[in-house]
């Protein structure tokens, strides 16, 4: 009886001071108290919660640093952009004096001009390859350069294109109008024809899209033929449709100081926290075509100084005015939007100390507290080991007696 009881007694203290022995070991080598869930069950299902909550942080904070120095280079365009606005009221009050002579005005003018095309360089600013201003459009320019005639590169002579010609089945053709400030997008379905698309631009044209007069007709050389009447503005056209090839600006046909927005008016938004998101752009059209037309009020101040006409440049300048007023207003939003990033960025930070902190206490332990574990476990298995080696071999000899 003695030796069925005492060493199955005498093997389960040896693996259980040999298992404690074990786990302060591995408490003192990784820091932690809970290795696995059998150490302690409550703490790792807490432990899972806080890691998920940590990603999510960590998620969040990413986007933040995503961006917000894109937002901080949109802020310093449209500041520029302000600072050429004043510079241009500035420019047309002067040329506005009733002394100044034509050719000073014409001097005037040309100045403007470079205001204007400060202001679309700024408008087509880009950050690490993302134009800030072009919506959801962010790897081309937003604005760009207005012609009055836009040709396809397909067709001839000998191989004319015909209205009765088939389109490529989703392929996309856009015409920005630089006096509408919007654009037509067509989406070619199956079994449309040029003459599906020439019917919508003519739509397009009556519906205010695209400016009245606006046409797509078949020229002597068999290439389709995109052409605006508004020789003030102009229009760009870009297609990927093989059938009708690249659509390019007929030569001598650009409208000087004339743009068009080929970007969208889509505006992103970014998650920051668990109901929390926040608008990071602004959509070119919003901020130089709608509202006061910037471009329009430019264009506008540049053809009065050169027409010389003090009731047109003084029109012009109220216009400019009207322009750096809304502007201005527009740069509000995305600044308290910066400042929303900035407070959630800090809140974000701090969070991250209290759940790194949170996850400590539930599975870390001190290295203190680990080596006292570690040499009560270590005096404990060699007790258990020293009561083991003076039962065991007379228990053993007994048993073979």
């Amino acid at each position: 009886m003695r030796v069925t009881s005492l060493l199955p007694d005498i093997q389960y203290h040896m693996q259980q001071s040999q298992q404690a022995l074990a786990t302060a070991t591995q408490q003192m080598s990784t820091g932690l108290r809970v290795n696995q869930l059998s150490d302690d069950p409550a703490a790792s299902a807490n432990m899972v919660v806080s890691l998920a909550t940590s990603a999510s942080n960590d998620q969040y904070t990413s986007n933040v640093n995503s961006v917000l120095p894109r937002m901080q280079t949109a802020d310093a365009a449209i500041s520029a952009i302000v600072t050429s606005l004043n510079s241009a009221v500035t420019l047309g009050t002067s040329g506005a004096s009733s002394g100044l002579l034509t050719a000073g005005k014409q001097a005037i003018a040309t100045q403007v001009q470079s205001v204007l095309d400060s202001v679309i360089s700024h408008a087509n600013t880009a950050f690490n390859g993302v134009y800030v201003f072009g919506g959801s459009e962010t790897t081309t320019p937003p604005f760009v350069a207005a012609s009055t005639t836009y040709t396809s590169s397909q067709g001839s002579a000998a191989n004319p294109l015909a209205a009765t010609t088939a389109l490529t089945a989703g392929s996309t053709t856009t015409i920005s109008d630089a006096t509408t400030g919007k654009t037509m997008t067509f989406k070619a379905a199956a079994g449309d024809t040029v003459a599906t698309l020439q019917q919508a631009i003519a739509s397009a044209a009556v519906a205010g899209t695209l400016s009245a007069g606006t046409t797509a007709t078949i020229n002597a050389k068999g290439q389709l033929s995109i052409a605006t009447t508004n020789a003030s503005q102009g229009i760009v056209v870009t297609s990927n449709d093989i059938a009708l090839g690249t659509m390019s600006a007929d030569p001598n046909t650009a409208v000087p100081n004339a743009y068009a927005y080929v970007g969208n008016s889509t505006v992103n938004s970014v998650q920051v926290g668990d109901s929390l998101s926040v608008d990071t752009n602004l959509p070119g059209d919003t901020l130089l075509i709608a509202g006061a037309n910037v471009i329009g009020s430019l264009t506008s101040m540049v053809a009065a100084l050169k027409n010389g006409d003090s009731d047109q440049i003084g029109a012009a300048i109220n216009a400019v005015s009207s322009a750096l007023t809304y502007v201005s207003q527009q740069r509000v939003p995305l600044d308290n939007a910066m400042n929303q990033l900035n407070s959630q960025e800090s809140y974000l930070s701090q969070e991250k100390v209290t759940l790194t902190t949170q996850q400590t206490s539930l599975v870390g332990i001190s290295l203190a507290e680990a080596a006292t574990n570690y040499s009560q476990a270590q005096l404990n298995n060699n007790a258990v080991l020293a009561a083991a080696a003076k039962v065991m071999p007379q228990t053993l000899l007994d048993y073979l007696r």
